[in-house]
């Protein structure tokens, strides 16, 4: 059926509005269901949903189906597709909550297929945080867990394969690096890379520098097994590792200015990772893997960025699909089409958007003088003292952004701050007015400073557009 979904026309982003918070997503791989997703519920009850979405590339659409929907219980910590392109595997999907779950997929229908325990001796299990499905070997799945432990599940035989002690605190993710090899992040701040075929040891390739802050979340690079990308708690940075260079990072990318969430990098090609945060931003990197000074990292620009209406937090690229970018935020999931989207914006867009305010503004100032210079009359100076009063609410009490103003938000400061605004936009209109009226300018001085007020009214506009995080 046609599902609740919505498109910004021309602009390559297309959303899907879910009936809960979405927790986790996955992009399906299979040659046949290209296009499809799983997405996961995060509710504060045992009952939790995944659901499959379809887009249709042809109509630009989202379609769902009320019998491609399964109860979960406990919100899915992470989803994955069978990893193979070939339809006749079998359709499967595997969850992550209190246990490692597989579910076969059929055209009006899911089924559980298995459900994997590693304590079968007690009716408790240890609660697992993530895992991460072997392409180069669909048997193998691995999964991270609060118990300190990492698995390597055989889910041919639906048995476990190899469990190893693999932090001193919380396994928060994990990820596949080649064949036997896989890393893992901790509570305890490290980036474990272990080889299934020396099961007693492990190498520490990274340590957060901050004490105590635990590592959250981990992605390998499977087109360039160089690489490895790593999140902090509540930190602005996305830590990017070469594992040929251990404890030190190749890159530090810290323009996020929220706590990122989660990181996807860019399946095939392996040059580009998009990271998503709590700004409501996802911004787009190119690492291409040379030898950069980490001093050098710690500056380096995005190469696009997109803004959305609230916090972030999930993103997956598709892997059949490499213009097409998942994220995930409140209960919307949004696909950004990265070639046809005018919203995401090229690294050198600020800089050409700030130039044009600048001119702008500048062509505004320079009529005032203009009015005061041809008449040899410096009274219209007075409604350049407006302009610099009309910015100052936002600058005080907006923290320099303009989106208070068409805020509901209330209260005394906020109230007072949006008079004053409104305040000083009409003064700048009507003190040219007035001047007029008392023959202390001439009438082509008033029309100047309209002319004035009305280019400085658009760079106020165009600056304010700039700050809704939502159309820009």
């Amino acid at each position: 059926m046609q599902s609740p979904s919505e498109k910004k026309p021309g602009a390559g982003v297309y959303s899907y509005m879910a009936q809960w918070p979405i927790s986790t997503l996955a992009w399906s791989v299979r040659s046949d269901k290209k296009s499809r997703l799983a997405i996961g519920s995060f509710l504060e009850d045992y009952s939790n949903k995944v659901e499959l979405v379809q887009f249709n590339l042809d109509t630009s659409d989202f379609t769902t189906d009320t019998r491609l929907m399964f109860d979960h219980p406990f919100a899915p910590t992470n989803i994955m597709f069978f990893p193979s392109e070939d339809p006749a595997n079998p359709d499967l999907i595997a969850t992550s909550g209190d246990y490692l779950r597989l579910w076969e997929v059929h055209d009006d229908r899911i089924e559980l297929k298995s459900l994997l325990n590693s304590n079968k001796s007690s009716e408790f299990s240890s609660a697992i945080t993530s895992f991460d499905w072997a392409g180069f070997d669909t048997r193998r799945v691995a999964t991270s867990s609060v118990d300190t432990t990492c698995i390597v599940w055989d889910i041919e035989r639906e048995a476990l394969d190899t469990q190893l002690v693999a932090h001193d605190k919380e396994v928060y993710d994990i990820s596949w690096g080649g064949f036997n090899i896989f890393a893992s992040v901790s509570g305890d701040g490290s980036v474990r890379v272990f080889d299934l075929r020396d099961k007693e040891r492990s190498t520490i390739i990274y340590e957060n520098p901050v004490r105590d802050s635990p590592l959250l979340r981990l992605e390998w690079n499977k087109a360039d097994p160089r690489l490895i990308a790593t999140v902090g708690m509540d930190s602005n940075k996305v830590v990017v590792l070469d594992i040929r260079y251990p404890t030190t990072p190749l890159l530090e990318l810290s323009r996020h200015k929220g706590s990122v969430n989660a990181i996807s990098w860019a399946p095939c090609i392996g040059q580009h990772l998009c990271s998503v945060a709590d700004d409501s931003t996802a911004l787009i990197w190119e690492v291409l893997g040379a030898d950069f000074p980490s001093e050098n990292g710690c500056n380096l620009e995005p190469l696009m960025w997109y803004g959305s209406g609230s916090e972030i937090n999930q993103v997956r690229w598709s892997a059949t699909d490499l213009d097409c970018i998942a994220i995930a935020f409140l209960n919307k999931l949004q696909l950004l089409k990265l070639a046809s989207s005018p919203l995401f914006f090229q690294n050198g867009d600020d800089n050409r958007r700030l130039a044009g305010l600048a001119f702008m503004f500048s062509a505004s100032i320079m009529l005032q003088i203009l009015a005061c210079a041809l008449y040899s009359n410096w009274w219209p100076m007075l409604s350049a003292l407006m302009y610099v009063v009309v910015p100052m609410p936002c600058l005080f009490f907006g923290g320099g952004s303009t989106q208070f103003l068409t805020s509901r938000d209330g209260g005394g400061w906020i109230d007072a701050a949006k008079f004053m605004t409104g305040a000083s936009a009409v003064g700048s209109l009507a003190i040219p007015i007035i001047l007029r009226h008392a023959d202390m300018i001439e009438t082509g001085a008033m029309f100047i400073e309209f002319t004035s007020f009305f280019i400085f009214v658009c760079t106020v506009l165009c600056f304010h557009r700039a700050n809704l995080e939502d159309e820009w």
